[in-house]
């Protein structure tokens, strides 16, 4: 009976598998699989099969006294390795991607230009498309793809190059020239059809954050964008208003909900527009409204939250036929490296229902 994986032997396995991920991601951790680490990754490997492919054919070469050749391949190898290092520390794939596909046309023109070990020199040129396409996009890698193919043309049928004296049929370069071609047409497509497929991914990807994190009413952030934005600032001081509309429920059972929901929607807007720079707002929840304001101080941002509800208290809702008038509670809370998120909303509510319990249109601080 095969032994069941125990949970230490999952779990050396999947640090075995992060660590050759982490290998590849050349240090990027903790970070999800976004286009740019994507790019770094695959970068990598493309850097990481050409030191497995030139380094052996260079030394190979060496070994059967061809030095140029050799020497040239173990120098790709080389540049490859560095590449790695750079991008490990660097991170620029922008670069680092160029420090992959240049000496790649070089040295396949100089294959082309020699004939390669034992003739074969051109086969490997037709890696080409798919890696620079990948690496520069579909306008600037078909532009270099145009200049290397009309580099590919002058070698071959231009110069007196050692291709000519292999002993292959005529029309072979032809025949590798259309070939080349054909890759070139449908690493296009492929990488077109991938292209707009990212795109695609990218927008409905905004599009579901959006629905996350912002709520659909108010167009205010909602709880869990909120919060999001909240841990962000962990350690930083600044301070929270949590706000409740008095006697909401009146609203909806007198004039209906879509009343109320006209109402909330209005109430949003005067929360906002009364909010200083870097300050953000949420429906916290129903009729609940959370609020963060940071560089205030204590008489500030009471100043602040008495504004807020004294526009809320004079403003006329008017929703079709119906007009009324609604009052806000709020409870205010500092936060800082002494009072954690947590017991900072939790004291903010605390003061918010202080604040009903003592008539309610009124700002509590403490």
């Amino acid at each position: 009976m095969t032994r069941p994986e125990s949970g230490s032997d999952s779990l050396k396995a999947d640090e075995t598998k992060s660590s050759w991920l982490r290998f590849f991601y050349v240090g990027v951790t903790g970070e999800s699989f976004s286009e740019d680490v994507r790019r770094v990754f695959i970068i990598n490997l493309f850097a990481t099969v050409g030191i497995l492919f030139t380094l052996p054919l260079g030394v190979f070469s060496l070994l059967n006294g061809d030095s140029v050749r050799g020497a040239i391949l173990i120098l790709i190898a080389f540049l490859y390795a560095m590449n790695h290092v750079y991008l490990r520390y660097s991170h620029n794939h922008s670069l680092s991607g160029s420090f992959v596909i240049y000496p790649l046309y070089a040295l396949m023109i100089y294959l082309i230009y020699t004939g390669g070990m034992n003739g074969t020199g051109h086969v490997w040129i037709f890696c080409v498309p798919a890696v620079s396409l990948f690496l520069h996009g579909m306008k600037r890698g078909l532009i270099e793809l145009g200049v290397f193919t009309f580099a590919l043309i002058f070698v071959m049928f231009f110069m007196d190059s050692h291709f000519s004296d292999l002993g292959y049929h005529d029309t072979l370069k032809s025949r590798i020239l259309f070939s080349f071609l054909v890759v070139v047409f449908l690493s296009g497509i492929y990488e077109y059809s991938m292209s707009r497929f990212n795109h695609e991914l990218k927008e409905t990807s905004t599009k579901l954050k959006l629905v996350a994190y912002i709520d659909a009413l108010t167009g205010l952030l909602n709880r869990r964008g909120m919060l999001q934005r909240l841990e962000e600032k962990t350690g930083e001081t600044f301070h929270l208003l949590l706000a409740d509309v008095d006697f909401f429920k009146r609203v909806n059972d007198e004039y209906g909900h879509d009343a109320g929901d006209y109402a909330l929607t209005e109430l949003a807007e005067i929360i906002q527009t009364s909010l200083p720079s870097g300050g953000f707002a949420s429906r916290w929840g129903g009729e609940e409204f959370l609020i963060a304001v940071d560089g205030c101080s204590e008489s500030d941002i009471y100043s602040l939250a008495e504004e807020i509800r004294i526009r809320i208290e004079s403003y006329e809702f008017t929703y079709q036929d119906h007009t009324f008038r609604m009052t806000l509670s709020i409870g205010i809370a500092p936060t800082n490296e002494f009072t954690p998120l947590s017991e900072a909303i939790t004291i903010a509510d605390n003061r918010l229902y202080s604040a009903k319990r003592s008539g309610r249109n009124q700002t509590r601080k403490s």
